[in-house]
């Protein structure tokens, strides 16, 4: 190999080995476009460092000299650090590397033993490591004061203790990419398993429902399958060993068959109460905590959708919220949807209760006058992804997955993400961030957005309205949901 390794190829290598020799060989194969997730994590990162650059450590002084975006090189391999201080009277060099995390990872020792052996590599000395992080404690009130907003951690200890299988695994990284890797399916990408770039340039006809889509299998048994060239979930043998619920998604898969629990599916609809509530979230959360009363990747309510029918067989009325990023957004979402619902609560559906509940309970702690009432919907809270993640309801075409956008185009065909200007939540939160806090965007643009974000989590609670809707028409008819 004639390049230096980088700091990044590197870190790629130990992700994946085969798409780090596949990005080098053949870098057209792997090229992908740029998304607006990994843009807005750039952002993000860039956003934090240029806070932590402001800790008072980093003031330049006549006994130390502090630099920005160092290299560090010699023939082999090339790193940059974010932050190096260096002492002026010894050379001595402290290394720090910004991250827009909660906690010291595994990959972050591994990034900055990777600096420290380029550095000393290129004959300066390091004298001690340090990865800055997010204090997820820290709650903004005001301007940010950057010397709360992170927590410094010295990892010196645990840099020493890599930097010898830090080298050995540079030079690895380099021999490897003069190899061919024999291409098999056993060794799937950990991270990207058969979306692997790698593994699908080998091969190219992959069933599109795999023993990956096999609920909660553990790594042995699939690796297991894999070797036998079992890959489609259709071939898996009769008598292999699986849980109840595995064996019972892979039987509905071969059979090409609609499995459903109708017993236990009307003891719950009938166990229902009007009127009924169908909620939405919309949430952002950042490093930087954007408004006050929030804490660094604090989900924040921004946008609610709500559909009520108030009793059976009327018409489902809608009620929604979106903040445009004035005061305080979950305070005004709180007060909007604590008058949408006054009108009685029987039960409120949401897509995985365990989201929605954690927000309302976040709302509940952050406004104590409104915390009866958060504790309330709470506590009359049914997750109707239940049906499906549990088994009640099986369909071949749901791909063993429970999410709303699984479910839905199979249930009730006519409704669709597709033609939305925003149809995913991570595009929904961005956009949202971008409406409220970019000043380059023309009131236009902002419009758009601010109005694409209505139609989508308004399609959420619509697409909730009409699985409900799927669901009672398989209640006999002397059932009926009770009112409150």
């Amino acid at each position: 190999m004639k390049d230096r390794l980088t700091k990044t190829a590197y870190l790629r290598y130990l992700k994946c080995p085969q798409e780090f020799w596949l990005e080098y060989h053949q870098p057209l194969l792997v090229a992908e476009p740029i998304t607006l997730e990994y843009e807005h994590l750039r952002q993000q990162g860039y956003a934090v460092q240029q806070l932590a650059k402001r800790l008072r450590r980093f003031v330049p002084s006549d006994e130390y000299t502090v630099d920005f975006e160092r290299p560090f090189q010699n023939a082999e391999f090339y790193a940059r650090s974010d932050i190096s201080v260096t002492e002026n009277a010894t050379g001595l060099i402290d290394l720090y590397e910004t991250k827009s995390a909660a906690s010291v990872k595994a990959e972050h020792i591994d990034d900055i033993a990777f600096q420290a052996m380029v550095a000393e590599g290129n004959g300066f000395t390091v004298g001690r490591c340090f990865v800055i992080t997010m204090n997820g404690d820290y709650i903004r009130a005001g301007e940010i004061d950057p010397e709360q907003l992170f927590v410094v951690s010295d990892v010196t200890e645990q840099v020493r203790e890599l930097m010898r299988s830090t080298i050995e695994r540079a030079q690895n990284a380099r021999a490897y990419l003069e190899t061919v890797p024999v291409p098999s399916l056993v060794d799937y990408c950990a991270e990207n398993k058969l979306d692997c770039s790698f593994i699908k340039m080998h091969f190219p006809d992959l069933p599109e429902y795999t023993v990956f889509d096999i609920a909660f299998l553990k790594n042995e048994k699939r690796r297991d399958l894999l070797s036998q060239g079992i890959v489609s979930i259709t071939d898996v043998p009769d008598d292999y060993p699986l849980s109840a619920k595995q064996r019972l998604q892979v039987s509905v898969a071969k059979l090409g068959e609609i499995q459903i629990d109708r017993d236990e599916i009307v003891k719950r609809v009938e166990g229902w109460e009007y009127p009924l509530q169908f909620l939405d979230y919309e949430t952002f959360a950042y490093a930087i905590p954007q408004f006050d009363g929030l804490k660094p990747f604090q989900q924040m309510c921004f946008q609610y959708s709500l559909h009520t029918i108030d009793a059976p067989g009327a018409e489902p009325r809608h009620d929604f919220f979106l903040s445009r990023g004035d005061g305080e957004p979950p305070r005004a979402l709180a007060e909007s949807l604590k008058k949408a619902m006054s009108g009685g609560i029987g039960n409120v559906f949401v897509w995985y209760e365990s989201f929605e509940k954690t927000r309302n309970s976040e709302m509940a702690a952050m406004f104590p006058e409104h915390a009866a009432f958060f504790e309330e919907v709470n506590s009359k809270t049914q997750d109707l992804m239940k049906i499906f993640s549990e088994n009640l309801y099986i369909h071949p075409e749901f791909k063993g997955r429970s999410s709303i956008k699984k479910v839905l185009p199979v249930l009730v065909p006519e409704l669709s993400y597709k033609d939305l200007g925003i149809g995913d939540g991570m595009t929904a939160t961005i956009s949202w961030f971008r409406a409220v806090k970019w000043e380059t965007l023309s009131n236009e643009e902002r419009e758009t957005i601010f109005s694409d974000l209505e139609k989508y989590c308004e399609l959420d609670t619509v697409a909730m309205v009409e699985i409900f809707r799927h669901l009672v028409a398989l209640v006999p008819l002397r059932s009926a949901v009770v009112t409150s």
